[in-house]
Formats: C-alpha cells, sequence, structure tokens
C-alpha cells in the first residue's frame, strides 16, 4: 500500500480542520450527558404530560444506559453515516484523488487510509464519552457499573465501523454525496428490519442493532458471531472498495 503513511495523515489533519472533527464528538458528549438526566425525568414528565396519577416504576441505572444505546443507535449513527458519505465521491469531484493517484499513491492506500482516519474519528469520541456517560451517570444515580456499559457501547462501536465501511463503498460506486448517504440510511434500515428475523439476528451483523440494548440492560444475548461476520463482511467492504476505485475513471 505505498503513500499510505502520508495519505494517512493528510486525512486526520483534513478532519482536525473541518466540521467532522466537531459533529459526531459533540453529539456523542451530548448523547452521554442528557441519556442520564432523561432516563432520570422520564417518570416525572410521563406522568405530567398524561395528567394522571401514575405510579412509575424509580428509574434505574439500567435505564440509562437504555436510553444512551438509544441515543446512539439513533442519532450518533445518522451522523456517522452522513459524516463519510463524502469521503471518497468528493475527492473525486473536486479532482483530489486524480493528483494523489497520479503521483504512487495506490488504490488500496487511498481507501484504507480513508477507513483507518474514519476509524480514528468515531473510536475516540466514543470512548471520552463512554467516560463521560459513566461519571454522569454515578451524578445522576450514585453508581455506573462499568461492565454492561462498557459492552454495550462497544456492541454499538462495531456497528458503527461497520457502517462505515458501507458509507466508503457507496462513496465509491455513487458520484452524488446525498445518494450516498441515502442509500447508507437505507441499508442501515434494511439490517434494522433485518434485526427481528432470528437467524439474521443470530448470525449476522443485523444482531448489533439490538444488542447495546441488550447488554445495556443487563441481559443474555447473542453477540459473538454478530461480531465476527461484521469484521468479515467489513473486509469484504473495504476490499470492494479497492476494486470499484480502480475501475472508475478519475
Amino acid at each position: 500500500m505505498t503513500g499510505f503513511g502520508p495519505f494517512f495523515t493528510k486525512e486526520l489533519r483534513e478532519i482536525l480542520a473541518t466540521w467532522r472533527l466537531y459533529v459526531l464528538p459533540v453529539m456523542l458528549l451530548f448523547c452521554a450527558v442528557a441519556s442520564p438526566i432523561l432516563a432520570l425525568a422520564t417518570p416525572y414528565l410521563i406522568s405530567t404530560v398524561a395528567n394522571l396519577p401514575l405510579k412509575l416504576p424509580d428509574p434505574t441505572v439500567a435505564d440509562a444506559y437504555a436510553q444512551w444505546t438509544k441515543n446512539l443507535g439513533q442519532m450518533a449513527l445518522l451522523v456517522v453515516i452522513v459524516s463519510f458519505s463524502g469521503a471518497v465521491n468528493a475527492e473525486r469531484t473536486s479532482g483530489t484523488a486524480a493528483i494523489a493517484l497520479s503521483k504512487g499513491l495506490t488504490p488500496a492506500a487511498f481507501i484504507v487510509a480513508k477507513v483507518a482516519a474514519a476509524y480514528v474519528l468515531v473510536v475516540v469520541p466514543t470512548a471520552l464519552s463512554t467516560v463521560v456517560m459513566a461519571i454522569t451517570t454515578r451524578v445522576a444515580f450514585g453508581e455506573a457499573p462499568l461492565g454492561s456499559l462498557i459492552r454495550a457501547t462497544a456492541a454499538w462501536l462495531v456497528l458503527a465501523l461497520w457502517c462505515v465501511t458501507v458509507v466508503i463503498l457507496l462513496s465509491t460506486v455513487l458520484d452524488s454525496t446525498s445518494a450516498t448517504a441515502g442509500l447508507a440510511i437505507a441499508v442501515w434500515l434494511v439490517l434494522a428490519a433485518l434485526s427481528a428475523w432470528g437467524p439474521a439476528a443470530r448470525w449476522s451483523p443485523a444482531g448489533l442493532v439490538g444488542a447495546p440494548s441488550s447488554l445495556a440492560m443487563g441481559q443474555d444475548t447473542v453477540w459473538l458471531w454478530p461480531v465476527l461476520t461484521a469484521a468479515v463482511t467489513a473486509a469484504i467492504l473495504v476490499g470492494g472498495s479497492v476494486l470499484a476505485l480502480r475501475r472508475r475513471e478519475l
């Protein structure tokens, strides 16, 4: 992969200089702070809106963790998809890709550097936000068991990284950033629908859609095969992106 190091550095510097540095981390931090507070306030909000003398159970840490995974699986994952929808086609449109590839950068190095930089942008803020989530939960509930929080967040992180490889492939194949984002969201929705089907949930990345919530609630769930199949298919998607870039006219 000739040229990987310099191009990867260029990608990281580009992230530091663009809106992508702020949008995803801010969203994750918002989820980390808001989730325990929302879980704590939910019984009061429901009883107030319903205007009925409802006696709801007191919220627990598990409720805060479940709210955290819900926010990750909806808002944060959408931001991940949109953030990288122009990763490749924007470079082709601007001519940057043609210049870089004409100077010795291989298509494999180009794609892998894109994926690696995207992974850094997802993994680092997720780790920091998980720490903030633990602190906020401890302040709100007086405790914050780390085991279930880390397992639930890790399951979501694997799904988010898998989605990154889907977006990179679509961005390589398609010319439109909006079409890339739209189709990637469609893939996400199909995966969510498949998660309701037992075999898909057990053996495919679709199982990662519901796994974070189950793990957050301390429930037993199948996660090993979904993680393994996500890793294998992610590698295949990256390979597909490399082949697609080699065949595209720049």
